[in-house]
């Protein structure tokens, strides 16, 4: 069974994403931040409940791993 943990790191990391697109590839900051206030409240609580061991991290670790990937990525791609 996925745990809940999972489902809120993959359902924050993919709006993530899509806000780090925005930002750093199309450079419109206010659309991006506008992404985020969906994402940002997702993985709030998602880190809430892995630091009250609601869930052990395992898979939701490596979204978290991605979307710092994809953070890299766009901004040297974004910078260059």
């Amino acid at each position: 069974m996925i745990d809940i943990g999972f489902i809120l790191a993959f359902a924050g990391t993919l709006i993530s994403i899509y806000g780090v697109i925005r930002n750093n590839i199309y450079h419109d900051h206010h659309h991006a931040m506008v992404i985020w206030m969906y994402s940002n409240p997702i993985l709030l609580v998602y880190f809430i409940g892995q630091s009250l061991a609601w869930w052990n991290g395992g898979l939701s670790s490596a979204a978290m791993a991605g979307l710092y990937l994809v953070f890299t990525y766009t901004n040297w791609k974004g910078l260059s």
